[in-house]
């Protein structure tokens, strides 16, 4: 049932064990992260309601990230890369156990839990993206990207709502405990199904200095990457958190914040179905500036009217447009490390060097993000900060049409 299931989303049998155990612990980690990361700001929030605290815990999360992905290129080229993913399964779970074990003196140590957060999202998403590439190949990664994309907004369907249900329901902070002690344990399995994954060892130098060349080398393909991660940085810096905090500082209650996750989660499901049925390698480019784009207009209704509804609009229509330009977008970015044997013998570096440039963009919003509440806290304010890097995934879509990747076995064709 199962099979028949992932076979209307497409041609899933080109999909080996080892991917749908990658897409299990994918949708494991959506699941716990759908469950707490929204409401990870807002607990922090309820502490102490204080802009600069949520920026300072995001920017220190950024800062440890990218350091964890130096760490855990040189553990996964040296070592192993299933032991560094089981390593950032592992990490979050002892963060959820920390802050459960903190409680409410959880705001006075922000850079700790920022830091011990980014290190857990470093090891686990370096290891990912290396193990995707690795696993997938130019025929089925837009499909594994779409089920993947799929299946995580499956699981943050019911996730989001039921906490903020179960929150609302309990007086002094204790539903906020209560999620995250499930989320330690859905990371706990996560890291069981990780034991399933095929040991991956790796050979050779880690050679992060020849990839750094190669990302200031005017007019390359990884030049062009570079730069189109760092924009998509920018736009990830402050969406992933300001959206759901407005909401809740405009509403005061986890349960509507928990609502407005659903339905985005939701939306996103059936956008990247109908994505990952629909696109085909030719029409990469054309999907990408058109989502892009689209991404870019959502904003307008909270630019013109700071208001509860237009946020909403903002949120739902970001998760109806994203996979129409991400899926394209990162099946582009790896099919360039999988361009010949010479850069795929790189793909950890490539991976590395990938996320740093995303951590850039990131970085660059939350310190934009800072000055900016560092001076006023108003939303008529804040929507500025939205509009300012609302348009940045324009320019990474038009970086990437740049990039025209032919396989060396084509070449001569």
């Amino acid at each position: 049932m199962g099979g028949d299931f992932l076979q209307l989303l497409g041609r899933t049998d080109l999909l080996d064990r080892q991917a749908k155990l990658l897409l299990v612990i994918s949708t494991l980690f959506a699941m716990s992260t759908a469950l707490s990361n929204t409401f990870v700001n807002v607990y922090l929030w309820r502490i102490k309601s204080d802009y600069a605290v949520i920026g300072y815990f995001n920017l220190f999360h950024y800062l440890a990230m990218a350091a964890a992905f130096v760490l855990g290129g040189k553990l996964a080229k040296n070592v192993d890369r299933v032991v560094a993913i089981r390593l950032g399964v592992l990490i979050h779970a002892l963060f959820y156990l920390t802050v459960l074990w903190l409680g409410k003196s959880s705001a006075q140590y922000i850079a700790g839990l920022g830091i011990f957060l980014g290190i857990g999202a470093g090891f686990f998403w370096l290891a990912f993206n290396v193990l995707y590439f690795e696993i997938t190949n130019r025929d089925n990664r837009d499909i594994f990207n779409g089920v993947d994309g799929l299946l995580t907004s499956g699981a943050g369907i019911v996730a989001p709502v039921f906490s903020g249900w179960l929150i609302t329901r309990l007086n002094d902070l204790v539903g906020y405990r209560i999620i995250f002690a499930v989320s330690f344990a859905i990371f706990a399995i996560a890291v069981g199904v990780s034991l399933f994954l095929k040991r991956r060892d790796a050979r050779g130098q880690y050679r992060l200095d020849r990839i750094f060349r190669l990302s200031a080398r005017r007019g390359g393909h990884w030049f062009w990457v570079s730069l189109a991660m760092v924009a998509q940085g920018v736009r990830e810096g402050v969406f992933v958190f300001l959206i759901g905090l407005l909401i809740f500082v405009m509403t005061d209650n986890e349960l509507i914040l928990g609502s407005f996750a659903t339905v985005s989660s939701f939306v996103s499901l059936v956008a990247f179905f109908v994505v990952g049925r629909a696109l085909k390698k030719r029409w990469r480019n054309t999907f990408m500036v058109v989502g892009a784009g689209l991404l870019g207009v959502v904003v307008l209704p909270f630019v013109f009217k700071a208001g509860t509804l237009q946020l909403f609009i903002l949120g739902v229509g970001a998760a109806l447009f994203y996979p129409m330009y991400y899926v394209p977008l990162t099946s582009k970015v790896f099919d360039v490390i999988g361009e010949s044997q010479k850069t795929a013998k790189l793909r950890v570096e490539y991976v590395v060097t990938r996320e740093l440039a995303l951590n850039v963009g990131r970085v660059a919003s939350i310190a934009l993000f800072l000055i900016v509440v560092s001076r006023t806290t108003e939303v008529d304010h804040l929507k500025w900060i939205l509009f300012a890097v609302g348009f940045a995934q324009v320019f990474a879509a038009l970086f990437m049409r740049r990039v025209h990747v032919v396989p060396v076995e084509d070449r001569s064709a």
